[in-house]
């Protein structure tokens, strides 16, 4: 004979020819042998293989709690309230006296967004693959899909929803302005100028489900308008009137899309010309214009010079021939810019020197 001792937190039976045959709840009992004895834990989930025995035996079935866990559904167990272990697509037992124990079943089957659980739940299910999250960054919105259907727009965040068959998929854009650069246009001229025009058009978008809707690609179809707007301009205008009024082109391409922009959803917001490359012959030719021209300028200026000079020196010959002071004031000048210049002088013939020296600087 053999003791068997069955503690409060304790259930055992015994099992012969794959059937319960006894059950020992709390208590001391004497058998003859425990090669047949299963001894279970109430503060542990039931092993799937003796499910079948137990739901077979009455007083058995009537102690477990049975859980079926079917398909987009989570069992989730807590052992004193801490997160212990999630159960998905199998049936769970459960002992009913169990002290530790407690189960949460969550539905995942619902394509809506979750917001009725807490911080920990969402933090326990995240961590079972349970929850997806989509996260739109900062200055950006999303538009929202579920099984390929648009859904909602979502601003900046996380949002959450549950793991399960729907396709849930988004598409984010930058609301902030964006810049379009239309490069290497090759564009002939009313007179038949073969010109390489790089430009540039800033856009902010304004309506994003207008947007997208009006054209899903839609920055390919600013690039495309605005690049055939150009040809319509350039093509109709000549190439010395282009040159002359380079803004024109800006001016014609924000009138002209500015309100069309308006109806799909998005801003125009700027548009400038970067660059206009002239053709190597056109570009030799205008180099030597523009020589030409500052040659010109140089030799206008040069003669205004000199006639302003020569005014000059006429003004001051008519002011020394009417005043002798001023004459004499200027032979001084002239006499001392040519002493700077002596080193020594030496005197001969007499006294006549000194008194011509004299005489030069008295009236």
């Amino acid at each position: 004979m053999k003791k068997l001792a069955i503690n409060k937190q304790e259930i055992a039976i015994k099992i012969k020819n794959e059937e319960v045959t006894k059950v020992y709840t709390t208590g001391t009992y004497w058998i003859f042998s425990n090669k047949e004895i299963v001894k279970f834990n109430l503060n542990e989930v039931i092993d799937v293989k003796f499910h079948s025995m137990i739901l077979e035996n009455e007083t058995l079935k009537s102690m477990v709690n049975i859980y079926e866990v079917i398909h987009n559904e989570v069992l989730v167990t807590f052992r004193n309230n801490q997160f212990d272990k999630s159960f998905v697509n199998r049936n769970v037992m459960i002992w009913k006296n169990s002290t530790q124990l407690t189960t949460v079943k969550y539905d995942l089957n619902s394509t809506e967004e979750v917001q009725k659980l807490d911080k920990r739940e969402i933090e326990i299910l995240k961590k079972i693959s349970a929850i997806r999250t989509i996260s739109i960054a900062p200055y950006f919105e999303g538009l929202l899909f579920k099984d390929n259907q648009f859904n909602s727009i979502l601003k900046a965040g996380d949002y959450l929803f549950y793991s399960n068959e729907a396709k849930i998929s988004i598409v984010t854009y930058d609301l902030r302005p964006q810049t379009i650069e239309i490069l290497g246009q090759e564009i002939l001229t009313k007179d038949k100028v073969q010109l390489r025009i790089n430009f540039m058009v800033q856009y902010q978008i304004t309506n994003l489900l207008k947007a997208y809707t009006s054209d899903k690609d839609f920055t390919k179809m600013i690039y495309q308008a605005i690049q055939l707007g150009l040809r319509e301009f350039i093509g109709n205008i000549g190439f010395d009137e282009l040159m002359s009024d380079k803004n024109s082109i800006t001016k014609y391409i924000i009138e002209k899309f500015e309100t069309q922009f308006e109806t799909i959803g998005l801003k125009l917001k700027d548009a400038g010309m970067k660059d206009i490359i002239l053709p190597g012959e056109i570009r030799e030719i205008m180099n030597r214009v523009l020589i030409a021209e500052k040659t010109a300028q140089a030799n206008s200026i040069t003669r205004r010079e000199e006639t302003a000079s020569t005014r000059s020196l006429l003004n001051t010959a008519k002011l020394m021939e009417e005043n002798e002071t001023l004459w004499k004031l200027k032979e001084m000048e002239y006499i001392e810019k040519i002493a700077d210049k002596v080193g020594e002088i030496s005197i001969s013939g007499g006294s006549n020197v000194l008194n011509e020296l004299k005489t030069m600087f008295t009236k």
